[in-house]
């Protein structure tokens, strides 16, 4: 029962605007090594963003807000960015830190965006809106690889 009430607290501190909603078949919370752990199944749910995975592992700080977020076993996520384009992506580990806004892609990273031609692929990717940085990296095996739409100029002047 301790460990629901600081999974609802948890979440209830970190909602804000939004309802953050969690499930999974196995929840485990060590307030003294700081971390929650999510076992099988698990689905996390903000706004319109989502991710699916079998483990997941949150790293709160002593204030119970989640500092870091890491994802293992094959990973599913919607991002709805904050110009509301739609990014679907995939990698067997996601970790993406509060802190500093960064998401890390590793093992077979993917990431579209929906209804267009934009791709990026790649065995480590790692992106961050609020700076405008992306670092894609291949291997000799699986180079990386990007796919965008150009912007037509406007012949107008």
């Amino acid at each position: 029962m301790k460990t629901l009430l600081l999974l609802i607290m948890l979440f209830t501190l970190n909602a804000s605007d939004d309802i953050l909603e969690v499930s999974a078949l196995n929840f485990l919370s060590d307030e003294k090594k700081g971390i929650v752990e999510l076992n099988t199944n698990v689905e996390i749910k903000k706004g319109k963003d989502e991710l699916y995975a079998p483990k997941v592992i949150i790293n709160i700080d002593k204030n119970r807000k989640p500092i870091k977020y890491s994802a293992y076993g094959g990973v599913d996520f919607l991002v709805v960015t904050k110009d509301n384009r739609h990014l679907k992506g995939s990698a067997d580990e996601v970790y993406y830190n509060t802190l500093n806004g960064e998401y890390k892609l590793v093992g077979n990273g993917k990431v579209k965006e929906d209804n267009k031609i934009n791709l990026v692929v790649g065995e480590e990717i790692i992106i961050n809106n609020d700076i405008g940085y992306v670092n894609i990296t291949g291997t000799d095996n699986k180079p990386a690889k990007v796919i965008f739409q150009m912007e037509k100029k406007d012949d107008k002047k």
